[in-house]
């Protein structure tokens, strides 16, 4: 009998956890690529389809890309899975599973991924031997077997396109936005650079798509699905430079409609003028940029490798050339005091992006931040209670000698201070849309920051 298989992507069921959804692009292109090897695979994503029924017995393999967004409902349907019919196998990935794969090592889970996921399932479908493939955690009758270390896909032109065709493309959104359909794409993955806070999911080698096959990809979203605004989710796009220019020209020799934005970040010392210039040329309407911190000192003790007047610098050239700005900062290091922390807040003020983000730092295992804690006994609570970047304490880690109280109140100051500002509002009602501003307005007030 052939082999079926169902990938999901769980909702966190919480409407504070965030207002964006977008295709899930992970278990999209394990689905493409199970496919192009005549497997048949089927998606679920809860997140644009609430109400959806799993029909197990149609199955042998379900798979969940699990984060700590969507743990507690991923465990559940685990669960439940596994009551309804023991023979399915249940294999899970994803970010939570690469960074603490001890979590899932329960009866229900059949196999952890800590790798990349198109080629692994497949062998894992395929070989006769499972211990066979590498990169899994693998249950047998002693518990669980780890099979070794598997290299990353080097080549990321010869993966197939997301399956968006599996998923209603016309119910994803995002705010801010311009207009719909919207839809992303990864154009890379890795990352070579060493904040400490990250854990590289995808390995700290950086392997880029060519350009001629990202825009490939781009024509095809946007004649076979009419996507009209895309998110590059790439962690370092602009990292080579002469790529990210000839992605560009290939968009403008194309003459192809479409907007883009870069909500993950471009890294202010891989920007100039010229190459923002280029961006502009071809849709890019908005950027974020990440100093993290307001602090120098702690900008180098999480090694972000440049300094705050690049940062300024890169901000003045995207208001010249009309790109509009997002900036990105965290509160909660745990080498942080109150000083610090409005400093970050007075920085993210004289910055003066369209919009900012102040996210609460979570100390993620496999990262140089989480060994700093464990080494000195700062490590509370585990990672996946979590409920959410956004809102809520931090209850992971001590930051300094506040309490965790003080830091929630500060990360609320840093909002109230920098939205409730007579010039702040007017900009805002000049750069978006009365419906992203209800949207974003009515986000904020669900996770209690203005």
């Amino acid at each position: 009998m052939d082999t079926k298989v169902l990938l999901i992507f769980h909702s966190s069921g919480d409407k504070k956890a965030s207002i964006e959804v977008l295709p899930p692009l992970g278990i999209l292109s394990i689905a493409a690529y199970l496919e192009s090897k005549n497997i048949k695979t089927d998606v679920i994503d809860f997140t644009i389809e609430p109400d959806a029924i799993i029909n197990v017995s149609s199955y042998d393999i379900i798979g969940f890309s699990i984060n700590i967004f969507n743990y507690e409902r991923s465990s559940k349907e685990i669960e439940n899975i596994k009551k309804c019919d023991n023979r399915v196998k249940v294999v899970v990935g994803g970010p939570l599973c690469m960074s603490s794969p001890e979590i899932f090592l329960i009866n229900n889970v059949d196999a952890v991924f800590t790798c990349e996921g198109e080629e692994a399932l497949y062998e894992f479908i395929t070989k006769e031997d499972k211990k066979d493939v590498k990169g899994i955690y693998l249950k047998d009758d002693d518990g669980y077997v780890y099979t070794g270390e598997r290299e990353l896909i080097r080549n990321l032109d010869e993966l197939p396109f997301p399956a968006l065709n599996k998923v209603n493309i016309r119910k994803y959104n995002n705010h801010p936005r311009k207009k719909r359909p919207i839809s992303s794409i990864m154009t890379s993955r890795g990352c070579p650079f060493d904040c400490i806070f990250c854990f590289h999911a995808m390995g700290r080698k950086w392997r880029a798509r060519s350009a001629e096959n990202v825009v490939e990809e781009i024509k095809w979203q946007v004649s076979e699905f009419g996507i009209r605004e895309i998110l590059i989710y790439d962690d370092a796009f602009s990292l080579n430079r002469k790529r990210a220019e000839k992605i560009c020209d290939l968009i403008i020799s194309y003459n192809i409609d479409i907007i883009l934005q870069f909500p993950n970040g471009l890294r202010v010392d891989n920007l100039d003028y010229s190459l923002l210039n280029k961006l502009k040329m071809v849709g890019t309407w908005l950027i974020a940029i990440a100093p993290e911190t307001g602090n120098p000192e702690i900008m180098k003790i999480i090694k972000k490798e440049f300094d705050h007047d690049k940062v300024i610098q890169i901000r003045k050239v995207c208001r010249q050339l009309g790109i509009k700005t997002h900036g990105l900062f965290m509160i909660g290091f745990p080498f942080e005091n109150k000083a610090t922390i409005l400093e970050t807040i007075a920085f993210a003020k004289k910055l003066d992006c369209e919009i900012v983000q102040f996210s609460k730092v979570i100390p993620f295992p496999k990262t140089e931040l989480y060994e700093m804690l464990e080494r000195e006994g700062g490590v509370l609570n585990a990672i996946h209670e979590v409920k959410s970047y956004y809102g809520g304490t931090i209850t992971t880690h001590k930051v300094g000698d506040l309490q965790k109280e003080d830091v929630n109140m500060l990360i609320r100051k840093a909002y109230r201070s920098y939205y409730l500002r007579v010039n702040k509002i007017i900009d805002l009602l000049l750069t978006f849309s009365i419906r992203d501003l209800i949207q974003l307005g009515i986000y904020a007030l669900r996770i209690r920051n203005i």
